[in-house]
């Protein structure tokens, strides 16, 4: 196989094939994408910030402003190794940063990329080596697989995360932020990385679309982990493995746009917001396994669950649609640690202060080896097409005392 350490770069509408052995670790300019966007009151500042992306194969083109952006339509197949290391890139934004004219927010690494309307295939190799400065608190978003809306994302192949990472990396699989994404894992995806702030292997940030895994998934992880995670309307489907060993911290958080949370660790994840927006089922038919490492870093409030949904405001109206959720596999969630913490199955707004009852129909539920089968703060729950009692339910004691919702039909 033959070797190279430059980027390969290709333009909208491209049909590319990586063969070779990528081992992309300098950051200079050749193998860079510079990523610049209008600053969001967050980050209590005017004008464009930018992100210095190193990249391993992505399709990228102009937009109407001159600026870099990630190019639609493209076919990018991955069937060499590609190898993606984050020491140099940080190490060089590090030398620059007090500057006043340096205005990069985060860096980032696609080992694959591209915009939308786009496929991308990896039949081969990823590595991301996450090998910078432990105790960096620059954001770092460390993706191996990444494209836009209407896209597909298929891994045959194999992805692996290593390293020491640190606190305000996050981990990012195979997915993107965009709309009508759908992700597919057929391979094995790992995370063996000491620190992160967030992890997140197949996933979306918008709406609709779908999360299939028929592979994979081993992570050993710190910080908040999510393996599949979606936003309102992406169907999930698990028939294949998924593995978690959370090693549960508490972290500060520094990333403007991101909030802070205790330790959190699940198999399948849902957030979203309010509205009529209509919904799509999340189901298991594989295996997952989620065991919690507390310690003194966790702080007494971690919690892990083999799939977990939270409401991210408050629902005024009353409109918010029934999630669907169906376990015809295995969901088994452990602990150990210096306290007990809460683990379930299933978990509902366990990190939500306020009433704000989720609706959930159980059509199918697998009783598994954990503490409690469906936990929640404030939940309405259907449990009617399921081999489930009331006994079945648990609602935390705080939220008892507070006579947060919890109903059972």
């Amino acid at each position: 196989m033959e070797n190279s350490e430059m980027s390969i770069f290709v333009g909208k509408g491209a049909y590319y094939t990586n063969e070779k052995h990528l081992n992309i670790a300098n950051a200079e300019d050749k193998n860079l994408f510079i990523y610049r966007y209008a600053a969001g009151k967050q980050f209590n500042t005017s004008g464009k910030l930018q992100n210095n992306v190193l990249c391993g194969l992505v399709a990228v083109t102009n937009a109407d402003d001159g600026d870099q952006m990630l190019a639609p339509n493209a076919v990018l197949v991955n069937k060499g190794v590609i190898d993606l290391h984050f020491k140099d890139l940080y190490e060089r934004h590090k030398a620059k940063a007090s500057d006043t004219n340096y205005r990069v927010d985060a860096l980032r690494g696609y080992a694959m990329a591209a915009g939308e309307n786009s496929v991308l295939i990896n039949e081969g190799v990823i590595n991301i080596y996450m090998d910078h400065d432990k105790d960096s608190e620059t954001t770092m978003y460390c993706c191996a697989m990444w494209a836009e809306g209407n896209s597909m994302l298929i891994n045959k192949g194999e992805i692996h995360f290593y390293g020491n990472g640190s606190y305000q990396s996050l981990v990012r699989g195979v997915g993107g932020v965009a709309n009508n994404l759908h992700v597919v894992n057929e391979g094995i995806i790992t995370v063996d990385v000491e620190r992160a702030f967030q992890t997140r292997i197949l996933h979306s940030a918008g709406m609709d679309g779908s999360l299939i895994n028929k592979g994979k998934i081993n992570i050993k992880v710190s910080g908040r982990v999510m393996t599949m995670g979606s936003v309102t309307g992406t169907t999930m489907i698990n028939d294949g493995e998924i593995n978690v060993v959370s090693l549960a911290t508490l972290i500060d958080g520094k990333i403007p746009y991101l909030f802070n949370f205790p330790p959190m660790a699940t198999g399948m994840y849902e957030h979203f917001r309010p509205g009529k927006k209509l919904t799509a089922p999340i189901i298991n038919r594989g295996s997952i396994k989620v065991h919690l490492v507390g310690s003194e870093k966790s702080g007494s409030e971690a919690i892990a669950f083999g799939f977990y949904y939270q409401m991210e405001d408050k629902d005024e109206n009353g409109e918010t649609p029934v999630r669907v959720v169906s376990n015809e596999g295995t969901v088994e969630v452990t602990q150990e640690g210096p306290q007990k913490y809460i683990t379930a199955e299933l978990g509902v707004n366990m990190q939500l202060g306020f009433d704000n009852p989720v609706k959930m129909k159980v059509l199918k539920w697998n009783r598994g080896k954990s503490d409690h089968v469906l936990a929640c703060r404030s939940a309405e729950f259907d449990i009617s097409s399921a081999a489930l009692t009331e006994n079945d339910v648990f609602q935390t004691s705080d939220a008892k005392l507070k006579n947060l919702t919890c109903k059972i039909k």
